[in-house]
């Protein structure tokens, strides 16, 4: 898997700032991929879900509060309509949020695909790990 357009981050506490501010604790290899692609475009970027074929990963969304898409200005604006325990990591083309679900049965979030128009809750993978494995080309 590969990251383009990723944009430099701007402090590594940013992070750290959301986790606490939302009580939750991101897996490791999301904190090892934003530390060096935040805000990247993977490629390949086509994956599924349990429910749908072909959905087109944008980006992942940024930490630096000043770009467009960053994680704090979209967990805001979709706070009402996300599921409990959901927080968007990344932005599909169609402005649907791929997003770890914090099970609290669960020793680490899996990965959720959140449907803005429907309403609907895709799961796309057990653990973020296994989420970077499923993009393919089309």
């Amino acid at each position: 898997m590969m990251w383009v357009l990723a944009k430099p981050l701007e402090n590594m506490k940013l992070l750290k700032e959301f986790e606490e501010k939302n009580s939750i604790q991101f897996p490791k290899s999301y904190i090892e991929v934003v530390a060096n692609y935040n805000y990247g475009r993977p490629r390949p970027n086509t994956f599924d879900t349990d429910q749908t074929k072909e959905r087109i990963a944008k980006a992942l969304l940024s930490f630096n509060k000043n770009h467009l898409e960053n994680i704090w200005h979209t967990y805001d604006a979709v706070l009402k309509q996300l599921p409990a325990d959901a927080y968007p990591f990344m932005i599909d083309q169609f402005g649907n949020y791929v997003c770890f679900y914090y099970d609290p049965l669960l020793d680490s979030p899996s990965i959720i695909l959140f449907d803005l128009e429907s309403q609907k809750v895709e799961k796309v993978a057990d653990t973020f790990e296994q989420f970077l494995t499923v993009f393919y080309e089309l």
